[in-house]
């Protein structure tokens, strides 16, 4: 495992490069406390995967639980930057950090990742509901950072609300370019919302361009319950339509 330190960016980017072992996971904790006491801050963690991670035996894996159990309090961000969609869904490296912001990147967005981490403010987020939709359709669009409080302030609400009124729903998931991922506690509570709503919606249209969106979709879509479309942006027209229909 690779290791670098960039006091500048106030980062260390960790590069795994063969089986984590539980050597591996003992120099990144070292490496992470001999940073907090020499700099007097918390680094931000990039991660970069061109291929995915795994641990070499369970010592290795127990090694890395104690690290995220120590450190999960106390690391901001955790860029993810790889092109493998399974260590996305995964999140096996980074879904204990609990109070951690975690974006994704492709492999070509290292330096964006860098620049992500290192800076001190995100793009606020929100899931913003759309209006215009007729009542048993649940129209959010993603923008920025989304949080465990989105989910739990606007979407949580608004489908139990309406799930009292109507026996099925559906849904119409708009994720633009201006979406920069969830936080952990999101994520957790994206799964968490799609387990017990998993009958709620005898439809779902998921409107996007990000590439890792549109294959995690298509490749878990057809495990729902539910029909499950997915719309370009430019073509939100025709989902809305394919929605209400």
């Amino acid at each position: 495992m690779k290791i670098e330190s960039r006091q500048d960016d106030n980062i260390i980017v960790v590069t795994p490069e063969a089986e984590i072992t539980a050597d591996d996971i003992a120099t990144l904790n070292s490496r992470v406390d001999v940073y907090i006491s020499t700099y007097g801050k918390v680094p931000n963690i990039v991660i970069h995967a061109p291929e995915v991670p795994h641990w070499k035996n369970f010592h290795a894996l127990a090694s890395h639980i104690r690290f995220v159990e120590d450190h999960q309090k106390l690391i901001k961000k955790v860029a993810i930057v790889s092109d493998s969609e399974l260590l996305w869904l995964a999140r096996g490296l980074v879904d204990q950090f609990v109070g951690a912001k975690v974006r994704r990147f492709p492999l070509t967005g290292l330096e964006d990742a860098i620049a992500w981490a290192r800076a001190d403010d995100d793009h606020p987020g929100k899931l913003e509901v759309m209006d215009f939709l007729p009542e048993d359709v649940i129209g959010i669009r993603a923008e920025g950072i989304v949080t465990a409080q989105d989910y739990r302030k606007t979407l949580i609400p608004l489908v139990e609300a309406r799930s009292a009124k109507f026996d099925k729903l559906k849904m119409l998931y708009v994720i633009g370019q201006d979406f920069d991922g969830f936080s952990a506690g999101a994520m957790w509570d994206d799964t968490r919302f799609g387990l017990t709503h998993l009958t709620t919606f005898s439809k779902l249209a998921v409107v996007t361009d990000i590439e890792w969106i549109r294959h995690s979709v298509k490749m878990f879509g057809h495990l729902m319950p539910t029909e499950v479309m997915v719309f370009d942006l430019a073509d939100l027209e025709d989902a809305t339509a394919w929605i209400t229909s």
